[in-house]
């Protein structure tokens, strides 16, 4: 069994394509999946969204879609399970409403409905959970180094191994005999390398293996098209794309 995780877009069409270029190179996988956060902080989300749902591929709902929901629907599909220094404040607000405006609602709809987890069981017997933070929430941060955290989300998810997206971070870890990888992200990458990343996963009968695949794509290019896209809070995603 082989597997094709993305997560993380972030509205860059560009890195999504190249990624999606990447994925078909690598040959045939029985799957490809989608981790969440397909709009918030880039140049294109309505089309990021658009080529998400025109693949077909099984996909889980990230932190920044609720808040984009929750800004499409005026507060009647609300955000949910995040604490206080979770919560988007007035600059990330003003990103999440920009985003709304160029979402129909027909993508607002199928940001909404996305469900919290994807699960397979490999051929060896070890079941994978795939989750966009945490089984119980898509807002929680933690880092690659966190342990405590990640026995936590290991625990709740019930699986020998859990892929998550949301801290833009590719690693696999070991704990114990499960495993907690990051997919990393495609559209704004925070592990220092600038590459957009994404995951395979593969299971011949002996557990779950992986490798990161980190894919080139014009990036000067895409970073002026975000500066003169309108788009709030854009130097600071320019700086994070710029700096991996």
């Amino acid at each position: 069994m082989r597997v094709a995780f993305v997560s993380d877009v972030h509205g860059n069409l560009p890195a999504f394509q190249a990624v999606l270029a990447s994925i078909e190179e690598h040959g045939l996988f029985d799957t490809l999946i989608g981790g969440g956060d397909f709009a918030f902080g880039g140049v294109y989300p309505a089309r990021c969204v658009a080529v998400t749902r025109e693949h077909g591929f099984p996909c889980v709902r990230g932190n920044t879609d609720e808040w984009v929901v929750e800004s499409f629907t005026a507060g009647r599909r609300p955000a949910r399970d995040y604490g206080p220094a979770e919560a988007h404040n007035g600059a990330m607000l003003a990103v999440d409403s920009w985003i709304a405006r160029l979402l129909d609602g027909d993508a607002a709809r199928w940001l909404s409905e996305l469900p919290m987890d994807w699960r397979v069981t490999g051929p060896s017997g070890q079941r994978l959970a795939f989750v966009h933070a945490t089984p119980w929430s898509t807002h929680p941060q933690f880092l690659p180094d966190d342990e405590a955290m990640q026995t936590r989300i290991l625990d709740a998810a019930d699986t020998d191994v859990v892929v998550h997206g949301h801290n833009h971070k590719a690693y696999v870890r070991q704990i114990g005999e499960r495993t907690i990888a990051g997919a990393g992200s495609v559209g704004m990458p925070t592990d220092g390398d600038p590459l957009p990343a994404w995951l395979i996963g593969s299971d011949d009968g002996a557990g779950w293996r992986f490798e990161h695949v980190r894919v080139p794509y014009d990036r000067d290019t895409y970073l002026s098209e975000l500066a003169r896209s309108g788009i709030p809070n854009s130097a600071q995603f320019i700086s994070v794309i710029r700096g991996g």
